[in-house]
This record gives structure tokens, sequence and C-alpha cells, in this order.
């Protein structure tokens, strides 16, 4: 195997995974609020019908916005995947690129789920907060990768110790 080409394949392949993780991200966070939310907040009726009565009730249900936001972290991640393919990025690095993404996956969620979810509570006698369980499980992966993530630091930090004793000792 050509040198060149095994020392960017391993940053490549983190980068593609990272690309897959943001997009079943940004999906679930979609399906959660346009879907699985409405109809555990609103036992009995579908999603569309939830999200008729809503906009009856003059609350606006879900528009473009939802899914602007929601495609901000998957054209990042697009964005970054060229830019590691193309550059001398190492796999680190990369890795921490697409944990730093899932990290704030959890903020375009709640800037995203913000309007339908205050729709919903304006329209029915509820909170606007999420009453299915992908919201939990996207948070979740948004901590993890923020455990994650101080992994990165931590280890980079330690090698940098390691190799300046090194250095000082040699």
């Amino acid at each position: 195997m050509n040198p060149v080409y095994e020392k960017r394949f391993a940053p490549v392949m983190v980068a593609v995974t990272g690309v897959v993780a943001i997009i079943a991200y940004a999906g679930v966070a979609l399906m959660q609020i346009l879907v699985w939310n409405p109809e555990a907040a609103v036992p009995g009726l579908s999603a569309d019908e939830v999200w008729r009565e809503v906009g009856a009730a003059n609350q606006g249900p879900p528009n473009a916005f939802v899914i602007g936001v929601l495609a901000v972290g998957p054209l990042l991640a697009l964005v970054f995947l060229i830019l590691f393919a193309v550059t001398d990025v190492g796999v680190w690095p990369t890795a921490a690129s697409y944990l730093g993404l899932l990290a704030t996956g959890m903020t375009g969620y709640f800037v995203a789920s913000f309007g339908p979810g205050m729709g919903l509570a304006d329209t029915y006698p509820i909170s606007g907060g999420d009453y299915a369980l992908g919201g939990v499980f996207l948070y979740g992966v948004s901590v993890l990768a923020m455990i994650g993530l101080l992994g990165i630091f931590v280890g980079a930090l330690v090698r940098h110790r390691r190799e300046r004793s090194a250095l000082a000792s040699a």
C-alpha cells in the first residue's frame, strides 16, 4: 500500500464515519421534532393530525426553519470531510471535529425544536418539552461526544508532556 495513501486513509475513514453519525443525529432530531414528540405529547393522534390542529390554532406548525437548522450539522460535516480529505490533518483532530459537531448538536436540536414545542404547548394544555425519548437520546449522544472530546484533549496533553519530558531528559 502506498505510504501517502495509508497516512490519509485513517483520517478520511474517521471523517466518513463522522459524516454518517452527524446525518443520523440530524435524522433522529427531525423525526423527534416532527413525528415522535407530537405523537407522544398528544396520544391517540397522528403527527399529521397534531400539526394540522396546531396550524388551525394559528400556532405555526413546523416549517422550513426546522429543516434549515438541522441541516447545518450535516452540511458542516461534509465540508469537514472535504477539508480533511485534501489536507494533512491527523486522526485525532479529525475525530475531535466530528465529536465537536455532535456535542453542539444539542444546541441545534434545542433551537429547531423550540418553535414546534411552543406550538404544541399553546395548542394543547401541555408543556413544550420532550415527551418522546428521542430528545433524551440526542442529549445523551451530545454528552458522550463531550466526554470523548475531553478524552482527546487530555490524551493530547499527556502526550505533549511526555514528549517534552523526553526531550528535556535527552
